[in-house]
């Protein structure tokens, strides 16, 4: 019986190719689920053992790796691991420049571990504030106003 059911899944596999990235999927789903409830938990090994499962299972889906890469930032952030953490919000970065939440993490991280010079450039990058474009371009000279000459 057994012999059957593994050449009937050979069979489906070989035949429908995207059945098997169907399959793959959904297995990358569920162990990144796992991964999310371990993490949310405070079991942060288990949560570091689904996360790798999901890059064994489908290792060149870009999204998978982001996120993956995100989350492995906030573990160890979460256990003062800021220098590690920035490392792997760069590398979420770096698989996609406009991934929102690494941007945001990355903002924690500088807000902890960098100057507040440093940080509020960083924030003005992320939140796309031109400080060129905002701050005054002369001297101003301040006139009565109006209502103060009642």
């Amino acid at each position: 019986m057994f012999r059957k059911i593994a050449w009937l899944i050979l069979f489906l596999l070989c035949s429908n190719p995207s059945f098997a990235g169907e399959l793959i999927g959904l297995e990358a789903a569920k162990y990144f689920d796992e991964g999310v409830k371990a993490q949310k938990g405070g079991e942060l090994e288990s949560a570091i053992i689904s996360y790798h499962k999901v890059l064994v299972v489908d290792p060149n889906n870009r999204d998978w790796q982001k996120y993956i890469a995100n989350n492995l930032g906030v573990i160890y952030a979460q256990e003062g691991g800021y220098r590690i953490a920035e490392d792997y919000f760069n590398k979420a970065l770096t698989i996609d420049p406009l991934f929102n939440t690494a941007k945001l993490n990355l903002g924690f991280i500088y807000d902890k571990q960098r100057s507040e010079l440093e940080s509020i450039k960083y924030w003005l990058k992320v939140l796309n504030i031109d400080l060129g474009a905002i701050k005054p371009k002369e001297l101003i000279v301040q006139e009565v106003p109006t209502e103060a000459q009642k």
